[in-house]
Parts: C-alpha cells; structure tokens; sequence
C-alpha cells in the first residue's frame, strides 16, 4: 500500500490550532471526546490530530470545526498564522508539495 503524502508544514500547523481550541475551551481533551461522543456518537479522537502523525481528512476536520464551533475557513485562517509558508505565494508555488511528494 502506497504511503500517504504529509505535508508536514500543514499537519503541524493543523495540529497546534487544535491544541489552541481545547486549551480555549478550558476542558481535558479526554473530556472533550466523551462529550462529542455523548453529543454525536462520534468519538473525534482528538489526541491522535494533537500530534503531527496524522493526515486529517476533510470530514473528520469539518467534524472538529463543529465541535470546536469554528468555521473551516477561521481554521485555516489560524493554521496560515501558525505557520506563513501555507499561505499562496506565486513564488513558492508547489514547494511544500513537491518536497513532500519526495518523501513518500
């Protein structure tokens, strides 16, 4: 099976904005699953996307917003500012992607 491409700029950067939202919301991040769960069903396993060993799909992401209460685009307004390289420069256009295709 084919590795996944990881953009290691984004999925840190991914990572640290979830960090920031349960550390605003002021409750465990155990405590934040069980409550998902007992909202939805749904466990979000947020201590896996706390870490960059992960490649969050656009769903389970859209899922986070909605538990977070954050629209997609303020999250990835917040992850641009964690790290200025995703946000589009003409002039690095493809380097993040072709360095991470290089990888896999």
């Amino acid at each position: 099976m084919k590795k996944q491409v990881k953009i290691i700029e984004l999925t840190q950067a991914i990572s640290d904005v979830i960090k920031d939202l349960y550390k605003e919301k002021g409750t465990a991040l155990l405590d934040e699953n069980n409550q998902y769960f007992n909202e939805v069903g749904k466990n979000l396993g947020l201590e896996r996307y706390t870490s960059t060993d992960h490649n969050v799909t656009c769903s389970k992401l859209f899922a986070i917003c909605d538990f977070f209460e954050i629209s997609l685009s303020e999250f990835f307004k917040r992850a641009e500012e964690k790290n200025e390289l995703l946000k589009f420069d003409k002039e690095r256009k493809g380097d993040l992607v072709s360095k991470a295709y290089r990888k896999v």
